[in-house]
């Protein structure tokens, strides 16, 4: 009897220790540096479902890139990463995301602009986690307020600019910072189908408003900007300029709060001026979002770990972290969020910005506008000509030769002011995608030195050129091609 008890403990004990090898374990990849703001979070889960989580940091606006990388490999790919939002439709259409069931249930508790972005074919690919998009720092030791219109931001550069000073910068010769410049003149990348999906046909680069925006911003970007802000050595100086006091106001986005508050910089944040006509600036956003991967062994599990550490109590702690927005109803109307200046800043711009779009020929977009901003800003090349050419490789046909001519004349320093901007109704009809997303720095998506994107979070907090942002001589796409070329993010 003896004996078989001495078995049946034995058989008792082996079958534990099987149990506890086979524990289910989930691979998370965190952005990097931020995997501290989830750590609660994923010490409760595993205690609740009994299992392990491995969290790994890596680059958001890199998650895709590094996960197609991994699977082509053969290499592990992660149960949960993070996307970006205008790359969804590229996950979605290489079979890499899994849509995620407890979200048709869940997107009430979310901002709809927020989750719009990642809804594709009726399926929700990834929840929301965080939103961003650009806002304006300013220096309170070098101004008192900021100011409501783009005019009042001209003449107050004018004084600064006679006191060997600067007033408002941005890195205006990159397509995610000078959007929302064109498009409050009435520019838009693409149109939308009656089924509100956008239509990859509909092109609005090039139409008259986008072409009076881009002369005005050139005009106040050769005669207010640094040369040096018009370079890829720009990237590492806006933000000393910032700091230093020699620049009075900035826009950018959240992932440049860290720094400026670790510099001791008394700053304030605001909304984006409204332009000449009476138009807001709509600058992008983007979203990043938790997805579960198509290769996960362990779905299930991974939908439950997303929709556990997105719950409100966690989704703060995230923020007062990390300084990343979670689009959630309940913690955007928190007293924490709604008493926070850099919160309530981002939340107001957000209702004036155009989602990131997530369709495949947004690839094309960042190279192509690049081209353009860099040969009308820096060339003076002509603006319409410049943004023609911009289209026709959006759209995939083929770009004529250039023919040698004189180059324009750089426009006056009034031009900003006194070129005529198209009326509400001009900006409305020539359908700006509005609606509203984020997320990047990181915003925008990085790549390679060949591709130039919306700069991401870690673009700007490692002063390279953007991916959401980045190197500048690149060869128009093909046009079967996905997105190589990406924004910052939602980075």
């Amino acid at each position: 009897m003896k004996a078989f008890s001495k078995t049946l403990l034995g058989m008792a004990l082996a079958l534990t220790a099987t149990v506890s090898y086979s524990k289910q374990n989930l691979v998370v990849w965190e952005d990097n540096s931020k995997s501290f703001g989830i750590e609660s979070a994923v010490r409760d889960f595993k205690s609740m479902y009994n299992c392990d989580v491995t969290v790994l940091e890596k680059s958001s606006v890199e998650h895709l890139n590094e996960y197609i990388k991994a699977k082509e490999e053969g290499k592990e790919t992660p149960d949960v990463f993070i996307i970006i939002s205008d790359r969804v439709g590229e996950a979605v259409s290489l079979d890499l995301v899994s849509p995620l069931a407890f979200m048709n249930a869940d997107r009430n508790k979310y901002a709809e602009s927020a989750v719009t972005p990642f809804n594709v074919n009726h399926e929700i690919y990834a929840c929301p986690r965080s939103i961003e998009t650009l806002v304006i720092y300013y220096n309170k030791d070098v101004m008192d307020y900021p100011f409501e219109t783009f005019d009042e931001y001209i003449a107050f550069a004018r004084q600064r600019k006679a006191q060997n000073g600067y007033g408002l910068i941005a890195k205006l010769d990159n397509f995610y910072f000078s959007y929302g410049f064109l498009s409050g003149f009435g520019g838009y990348v693409f149109g939308r189908n009656s089924d509100g999906n956008f239509n990859a046909k509909d092109i609005g680069l090039n139409n008259d408003g986008c072409v009076r925006g881009l002369v005005a911003l050139a005009d106040y970007a050769n005669n207010y900007l640094p040369p040096v802000l018009l370079t890829d050595a720009g990237w590492g100086e806006i933000d000393q300029m910032f700091i230093s006091g020699k620049a009075a106001a900035v826009i950018t986005g959240p992932w440049s709060l860290e720094s400026y508050s670790k510099a001791g910089v008394n700053y304030g944040l605001a909304p984006l001026p409204k332009l000449s006509n009476g138009n807001a600036m709509n600058p992008f956003y983007g979203v990043k979002g938790y997805a579960v991967g198509k290769d996960s062994k362990e779905k299930q599990l991974a939908e439950k770990f997303i929709a556990f550490i997105n719950q409100p109590k966690y989704a703060l702690e995230r923020y007062s972290r990390i300084a990343e927005l979670p689009p959630i109803l309940d913690v955007m109307s928190h007293p924490l969020i709604v008493n926070d200046d850099f919160a309530n800043a981002l939340s107001l711009q957000i209702l004036h910005a155009d989602p990131m779009p997530s369709i495949p020929e947004m690839g094309r977009v960042w190279g192509a506008m690049g081209d353009a901003l860099n040969a009308v800003i820096k060339d003076h090349a002509d603006a319409k000509a410049s943004l023609d050419k911009a289209a026709a490789v959006v759209l995939g046909e083929p770009v004529q030769a250039e023919q040698s001519a004189p180059a324009e004349e750089a426009p006056s320093e009034e031009t900003a002011t006194t070129e005529e901007a198209p009326s509400e109704e001009t900006a409305t009809t020539e359908e700006a995608p509005s609606e509203e997303t984020a997320t990047t720095e990181e915003a925008p998506s990085e790549e390679t030195a060949t591709t130039e994107e919306a700069p991401s979070e870690e673009t700007a907090t490692t002063e390279e050129a953007p991916a959401e942002e980045t190197a500048v001589a690149e060869a128009a796409p093909a046009e079967d091609v996905a997105v190589t070329e990406e924004a910052p993010a939602a980075q």
